[in-house]
């Protein structure tokens, strides 16, 4: 019926509707991405003094439990800016056809997912503990590893969260060592960092000694190098400052060229953020204990030595993400970076070269995009 030459064109065109096309319509359009895009600001730089905070707590394993709860703790929920806890225990799909989604309630006994009701029952302690002051809604999701960061960022999206806290892939053992990795955990991680509606936070724990929750005191200090994220880490060290428990040590790494009178945009904003840090002036409250200490780094190198002499001094450090930031701090530091999902500096305290027990907090600000008026 057709010769050879018109049925070649037809099979060729065929298979470019198949291939080519597809990929060309994922390349420019990709409505996934764009169902969590933010269009409003939600993180904590722009919450308001006296907004509660809405937050985001996932876990995977048991052990994850109690470095969440500590954090948490420490984020100085009060009467007039309480928080709103969201605590996600995910579950990888096992034996089972469909995902299950459950909403936990405070006073249930018994449920069909196994363990994970006991972990559950913590942070309805820590609600009780602060009663008043902490809000704990508790679910279980239990669905394939590649769905896994969906029902993250569409419950933080529902949920209009202004943080989401990961926990870590690698997990230590008590004597230090690196006990086990999980691959499926660090993908989930990866791909809330792309396509999070909010910030977040990826929490290290290195297996250190907890303190009791309502230890007397509690060291937190924040190496600070400039940028978004370092700015909306230094916020949520600020909040911490809040509580008389906390110490906080803000240590700012400059370059020597930094002392120059060249001024951007980025560098205002840091200068202004780091403003009633130098001062101390009782901005923050009067029962703030914060201690300002700049040091000079010029090269990738002095900032290993940096963080190599101060990760003992402290329980908790935080750090922006910075991902893809270039500076004379962290020159040469990315070719050696084995978690890029950490940034450079967080790949640093998570290394195994470094011989410490510190928890560690990366943090990311929420990828901000302004809605078209047109």
């Amino acid at each position: 019926v057709i010769s050879e030459a018109t049925f070649s064109v037809a099979v060729f065109a065929i298979l470019v509707n198949a291939t080519v096309i597809p990929l060309l319509v994922r390349f420019l359009y990709d409505p996934v991405s764009r169902k969590y895009a933010g269009y409003k600001r939600r993180n904590l730089m722009h919450l308001k003094p006296d907004a509660e905070l809405r937050v985001l707590a996932c876990i995977h394993w048991p052990e994850n439990v109690s470095a969440m709860i500590d954090l948490l703790d420490l984020t100085c929920p009060m009467k007039e800016s309480p928080n709103v806890i969201y605590a996600l225990h995910l579950i990888e799909l096992m034996a089972r056809d469909s995902p299950v989604f459950i909403a936990h309630h405070k006073h249930e006994t018994n449920t069909n997912v196994g363990g994970s009701f006991e972990d559950i029952l913590a942070f309805y302690q820590y609600e009780q503990n602060n009663w008043g002051l902490v809000t704990v809604n508790a679910f279980t999701a239990i669905s394939p590893p590649k769905l896994m960061h969906e029902d993250i960022c569409t419950m933080a999206l529902d949920k209009q969260t202004s943080f989401i806290i990961l926990p870590f892939h690698r997990k230590w053992s008590v004597n230090g060592s690196v006990e086990a990795e999980n691959n499926v955990v660090r993908n989930v991680n990866c791909s809330v960092l792309d396509r999070s509606p909010c910030s977040v936070g990826i929490l290290i724990d290195r297996g250190g000694r907890r303190k009791p929750m309502k230890s007397s005191s509690y060291s937190v200090g924040i190496l600070f190098l400039g940028g978004k994220d370092d700015r909306e880490a230094l916020t949520l060290a600020k909040r911490m400052a809040r509580d008389p428990r906390v110490k906080l040590t803000v240590i700012r790494l400059i370059a020597y060229q930094d002392r120059r009178d060249v001024l951007d945009w980025d560098t205002i904003m840091d200068i202004e953020i780091l403003k009633d840090v130098k001062q101390n002036n009782g901005v923050l409250g009067n029962d703030c204990d914060i201690m300002y200490v700049e040091q000079v780094s010029d090269s990738g190198s002095q900032t290993t030595k940096i963080i190599r002499s101060v990760a003992d001094y402290y329980d908790l450090i935080i750090v922006g993400r910075r991902y893809g930031v270039e500076s004379i701090q962290s020159m040469g530091l990315s070719e050696w970076s084995e978690f890029p999902e950490l940034g450079i500096v967080g790949d640093l305290f998570a290394s195994t070269d470094l011989d410490s027990r510190v928890s560690v907090l990366v943090v990311q600000q929420q990828h901000y995009i302004a809605e078209s008026r047109h």
